[in-house]
């Protein structure tokens, strides 16, 4: 008589007590309680051309000798004043500096909001101890503080190979801070993030 534990297709293998995969479960969870997650974003350590697959082909550039007919103008574009755009602060801008293991010391990692890592993942990081999606980076206001500007969080994805930030195992989403250590698998990386 089967104890539980199994094969998924998207996620890998999973243990007892589990008769179906804990991931998928999570994931739902997670959907129900914040909706879909956003676009994921390529990262640039995909291979050019899977990139190139992955993103739509931008429109042509206009053409600069290109004149616009007099008539073609409406008459009252001349006096309409142009409105200023808003000076909206840029998003953040993150990295994951790796640590640990020594041989691999200073190596770094771009990170965009609603990217996944993993051994498979929008992220790709090579670590036997990682899951294929271990876990979703995402950009949102503080829980605390809903109008201050948005910060990164991490979503742990995988219940047998947990994600540490500074030593303590997390369970949902958990806001990181500039010089947090985070362990995935075997290896401790350090967060580094740009704000303006």
């Amino acid at each position: 008589m089967s104890q539980g534990g199994g094969f998924c297709d998207r996620h890998g293998p999973y243990d007892a007590p589990h008769r179906s995969c804990p991931f998928c479960a999570l994931e739902a969870e997670q959907r129900r309680a914040y909706g879909p997650p956003g676009k994921t974003v390529p990262s640039r350590a995909t291979s050019p051309e899977t990139a190139a697959q992955a993103l739509p082909e931008p429109p042509p550039p206009p053409n600069p000798t290109e004149v616009m007919p007099r008539e073609a103008v409406p008459p009252d574009a001349a006096a309409q004043p142009v409105a200023d755009a808003p000076d909206e602060p840029p998003p953040p801008l993150a990295w994951l500096v790796v640590r640990a293991p020594r041989e691999r010391r200073g190596e770094w990692l771009a990170i965009a909001p609603n990217q996944t890592i993993g051994r498979e993942a929008d992220v790709r990081w090579d670590d036997p101890r990682l899951s294929r999606v271990h876990a979703r980076f995402t950009l949102e206001p503080p829980v605390d503080a809903p109008g201050a500007p948005p910060i990164f969080y991490l979503w742990p994805f995988a219940p047998t190979n947990p994600v540490f930030i500074n030593g303590q195992a997390i369970r949902g989403a958990t806001p990181l801070r500039e010089n947090d250590e985070i362990q995935l698998g075997n290896t401790l990386f350090v967060f580094k993030v740009l704000t303006d």
